[in-house]
């Protein structure tokens, strides 16, 4: 919604003969003022009008609607991942003398090049 169409909306409401009792009129008539000077003032005018429950449903009639894109209309509601979830096999380092294991639990994991025990370089098992 545009500043225009909030100003533009708070004009009719506050010449309209029937309007709703609501915000003082000499406030929102100065706010009416300063927009006329092109002074940004649609926060104030909607803080102002929407304070009232009647004047808000009149003023919601009164602004243009904007269609909701951020949601698909037909979008086909949500559903899991096909097949069943299993956790990938873990890759294992092995030291041949002592039976040390080191598991690699993610892609690009350093590996220890040496066993901590002193006994050389660690094997690939898995």
């Amino acid at each position: 919604m545009r500043e225009e169409h909030i100003i533009e909306a708070a004009r009719v409401l506050r010449a309209a003969p029937d309007r709703p009792q609501g915000p003082d009129p000499a406030e929102l008539d100065a706010l009416l003022r300063r927009a006329d000077t092109g002074e940004p003032v649609a926060d104030e005018i909607l803080t102002l009008l929407a304070a009232d429950p009647a004047t808000r449903e009149e003023l919601s009639r009164l602004l243009p609607q904007e269609p909701d894109t951020s949601r698909a209309v037909d979008a086909p509601p949500y559903s899991g991942l096909p097949g069943h979830g299993e956790p990938s096999e873990e890759i294992i380092y092995r030291c041949p003398r002592c039976g040390y294991e080191y598991p690699v639990f993610e892609v690009g994991e350093p590996v220890p090049e040496h066993c901590p025990r002193g006994h050389g370089p660690l094997a690939r098992v898995v």
